[in-house]
């Protein structure tokens, strides 16, 4: 790290001539790149800032007011870091019109009130400045290093984000040029401001950093203008002018198939997506299954158009046959929009290919679009259960089938098997024998909350049928009353896991 003009005088060779700051403060983020002495009043043109300029002001002897002002300007313009000034040969005390120009122009001024040959501070300095630029350089190759093998490797956008800021040993923000938050930490949220770089040619990010003493010394800058090049050579494919086509679609599949991704690495790339979850929505993923006979493009165009046109911004992929979808809805909506999208898939495949059987369910609503790594795999498990079941619902929630998704995991267990064999074994047995459908009755009468009439129409019988069916269940389950809560709790588990164990197809939706 370049040395700065506090660290300068914090020298030995410069404490021994008692220097005092005139002007200037905040010293120790002032970076200084050489050290010059001149007698010239002229020599603002000779420099190119950063500079610390040693002077006994022999030069501005005979001067006015009106010169000193502008040969002070004159540094300040060229970017000097500190005038020194030996009083006590040329001058006993500082020209006032010296020191007022470098307040007015914010150029720190030190005096000295010891004599100390000039010589002896710049052969102190210049092997402190050369070796701070070596240093500066083999850190700018390390960092260099480090992110090419990042790249190599395949580092995703959260993962290169977390490098950069850990090579500019600050967090770190990728921010769009509207000012969104791409990824990374919101630093603009911080006090203090932030130090940012454009990232492209033709800007289409910033690289922000928290200003601080660190993030604006050179070698930091130096630093952080590689990370911006490294960062548009990696995404600037993915963002520019939108992001790369089909990349929304990989990003889906990924999520759906549970391929790993980190969470920041989701939320850039939903965001390169147009996926961003507003205040009050959910990101929420989607599986539909069309049994297409055979081409799935008309499946997949017609569930793009039927997405983007219910829910809007969607991302929409196939897989294994099905298709999913990411995307954001209001949870209070979820269930009407799932309905208004299976329309709009109907009248989209009409035209395509006629009629389908359409299927489509819901994973859990998330709060932010890392949250689909889990929402997706969830709605895919509860279209291939709903398929499991026989449901005959077009529509269904993971939540609906939380009780058939929890006994599905343990369908081999032993336990559970004498359970269902200890609560419907009486039924299941009678049913083999005689061919009735007494298990079916059950299960269409507790899923009609005990409604008989609703169960009756659910089975497409009589009244009077049900009725001697119920009591023919009751007595062969030794008289149990299937009303009573715990009984009916145990029968409806029992009914499930029978279900599950067997794919039976009964009169539930």
């Amino acid at each position: 790290m370049a040395p700065t003009v506090q660290d300068l005088l914090d020298l030995p060779v410069l404490r021994r001539a008692r220097p005092e700051v005139a002007v200037g403060s905040r010293l120790d983020e002032r970076e200084v790149r050489w050290v010059h002495t001149s007698e010239i009043y002229e020599i603002s043109p000779l420099l190119k800032g950063g500079e610390v300029l040693l002077t006994t002001g022999l030069g501005l002897v005979g001067v006015g007011a009106g010169a000193v002002a502008a040969y002070v300007e004159a540094l300040a313009r060229q970017g000097v870091a500190a005038l020194v000034l030996e009083v006590g040969r040329t001058f006993t005390h500082p020209p006032e019109a010296l020191v007022a120009a470098a307040r007015a122009h914010d150029l720190p001024l030190v005096l000295l009130h010891g004599v100390v040959p000039f010589i002896d501070v710049t052969e102190t300095v210049y092997p402190m400045l050369i070796g701070g630029e070596v240093e500066q350089l083999r850190e700018l190759e390390r960092a260099s290093t480090r992110l090419h093998e990042a790249l190599t490797t395949g580092a995703g956008p959260g993962e290169l984000l977390a490098l950069v800021g850990d090579i500019c040993g600050s967090p770190a923000g990728l921010y769009t040029s509207a000012g969104d938050l791409l990824g990374g930490e919101d630093v603009r949220s911080r006090e203090g401001g932030t130090l940012e770089f454009d990232v492209g040619r033709s800007p289409w990010a910033v690289l922000a950093l928290p200003a601080s003493q660190r993030s604006t010394h050179t070698g930091v800058r130096r630093l952080a203008e590689l990370c911006a090049t490294m960062i548009d050579i990696r995404l600037g494919a993915m963002f520019r002018a939108g992001h790369r086509p089909g990349a929304d679609a990989d990003l889906v599949r990924m999520l759906a198939a549970g391929q790993y991704l980190s969470s920041a690495d989701i939320e850039v790339q939903s965001r390169a997506a147009g996926l961003v979850v507003r205040p009050g929505w959910r990101a929420v993923g989607l599986a539909v299954d069309l049994r297409l006979p055979s081409s799935l493009r008309p499946g997949l165009n017609a569930t793009i158009e039927a997405a983007r046109s219910v829910f809007g911004v969607s991302a929409v992929a196939e897989l294994d046959r099905e298709f999913v979808v990411a995307t954001t809805v209001r949870p209070a909506e979820l269930r009407s929009r799932l309905s208004s999208f299976v329309d709009a898939l109907e009248r989209e495949l009409h035209a395509a290919v006629g009629t389908a059987a359409i299927r489509v369910s819901a994973g859990h609503p998330v709060g932010d679009a890392a949250g689909l790594a889990r929402s997706l795999p969830a709605a895919l498990d509860a279209l291939h259960l709903a398929r499991r079941l026989g449901l005959g619902s077009r529509t269904v929630l993971a939540s609906d089938l939380g009780v058939f998704h929890l006994l599905s995991s343990a369908t081999a267990d032993v336990e559970l098997e004498r359970f269902v064999q200890e609560q419907l074994g009486a039924l299941l047995e009678h049913d083999a024998r005689h061919g009735s459908d007494l298990v079916q009755t059950l299960d269409a009468y507790l899923e009609a909350g005990l409604g008989k009439t609703a169960a009756a129409q659910a089975l497409g019988i009589r009244r009077q049928t049900l009725y001697a069916r119920l009591e023919r269940i009751s007595r062969l389950l030794g008289g149990l009353d299937i009303e009573a809560r715990q009984a009916r709790t145990a029968l409806d588990l029992a009914l499930v896991s029978w279900r599950l164990r067997t794919s039976a197809v009964t009169g539930r939706p």
